[in-house]
């Protein structure tokens, strides 16, 4: 599950083409035209280039499209098939992976379960669950602002292999590990400490990993059942056939021996979420403040207003502002600065990105928005790119 910060420094031969492809050719364009445009682009690119039949779903929302309810526009279509190279139809029903965006879902859950973050990991987990006194003593709060004092641990190398495969093994080193950082002082991304948060969640006092799956997936579809999102669950060994053929950073293909789950069961909180077209506009319209209730849902307010700002722990990069789950990214357009409130996920084959105009405290909902699902790498640069678009053009203002 990829940080954001190395997704938006992908800037590659696919993705650059992306962007200037179709600028000259339609330069003056409705901004959902541009966007097709560009996405057929870079599915086509994927094809003729690396023989990758990459799919790519996005879904707009603007003041003036079907009635804000959004639209979705794909590309792919054509050649599009499964793990086993039958061909898939691309639709709204089309599962994808959606790796590390299944952590503001997570917040959510969390949310609706509980109320704000509060209180410290070792009261949140049962007596089962074994942890050192310095991971019991981790806040809820600093885990989801990515603030733990944990390591950054999306490049792999940090914990040993192993240790997400059970919840046993996982307790097993969190018995004796100290976190190398003082949680709350700086910023690392961290898919252990999402997973922890998850566990939290769902106040887990069994180290018996398939029953956490299930208890996570019963509040994770009652969740998204309140806006509508009827598809949207965990991974299992079923939705594989289902599933596009997952294209690595590459272009190169999964084969069809791998299993396809994006994370271990222990971090299915983390990046085991699998969703589609349709349910992913019910959440970023949820998130927008678009559905029944939103400009006053409590629960939006909170993870979405406040925000926090740290240096990375290892004192390298930007300095990230985040709120709970989501990152804050400015936008210059003509009209002055907008921040765009998104997530990202990758997981082995698979992309996505979601984002939004920034709009608690204005009494209306956000403006402008965008989703991204791939079965192959940049939904993150197509994501910002269809959003400089829309906030650009400020397409029904």
């Amino acid at each position: 599950m990829a940080t954001r910060r190395i997704f938006l420094q992908m800037t590659g031969g696919l993705a650059g083409a992306l962007v200037i492809g179709t600028r000259v050719r339609a330069k003056d364009g409705n901004p959902i035209q541009l966007i097709q445009a560009r996405i057929d682009d870079y599915s086509r690119m994927a094809l003729n280039d690396h023989r990758a039949n990459v799919g790519v779903v996005v879904g707009v929302v603007t003041p003036d499209n079907a009635a804000g309810k959004g639209q979705i526009v794909y590309a792919g279509q054509d050649t599009l098939t499964n793990p086993f190279g039958k061909r898939l139809e691309l639709n709204e029903r089309t599962p994808f992976e959606i790796g590390s965006t299944s952590k503001v879902f997570t917040s959510g859950i969390h949310y609706k379960l509980h109320g704000p973050y509060g209180g410290r990991l070792g009261s949140w987990l049962g007596n089962k669950m074994t942890m050192s006194r310095a991971v019991a003593a981790i806040s809820l709060k600093n885990l989801a602002i990515y603030q733990p004092g944990l390591a950054q641990d999306n490049r792999g190398g940090v914990y040993p292999p192993r240790m997400m495969e059970s919840l046993e093994d996982l307790f097993a080193y969190m018995a004796t590990f100290t976190p190398p950082f003082r949680q709350g002082t700086c910023y690392a991304y961290s898919n252990i400490g999402w997973a922890l948060l998850s566990m939290a969640a769902v106040r887990l006092n069994s180290d018996d990993t398939r029953e956490f799956a299930r208890t996570y997936n019963e509040h994770l579809v009652k969740f998204c059942g309140g806006f509508s999102a009827t598809d949207t669950q965990v991974f299992h060994v079923d939705l594989k056939s289902r599933l596009p053929m997952g294209y690595t950073e590459k272009f190169v293909s999964l084969p069809s021996s791998r299993n396809y789950q994006p994370s271990r069961e222990a971090g299915y909180g983390s990046g085991g979420i699998i969703s589609n077209g349709a349910d992913m506009m019910q959440f970023l319209l949820y998130n927008m403040g678009r559905l029944p209730g939103g400009l006053t849902d409590p629960a939006l307010a909170y993870q979405q207003t406040e925000t926090f700002h740290a240096a990375p722990c290892s004192g390298e990069g930007p300095e990230p502002v985040t709120s709970y789950g989501w990152f804050h990214r400015e936008l210059e357009t003509p009209q002055g600065k907008v921040v765009v409130l998104n997530k990202n996920g990758g997981v082995a084959g698979f992309t996505s990105w979601m984002g939004f105009t920034r709009w608690q405290g204005t009494g209306a909902p956000s403006s402008h928005g965008v989703f991204v699902l791939s079965n192959g790498p940049h939904s993150t640069r197509i994501g910002n790119n269809a959003m400089k678009l829309l906030v650009e053009g400020q397409s029904g203002k």
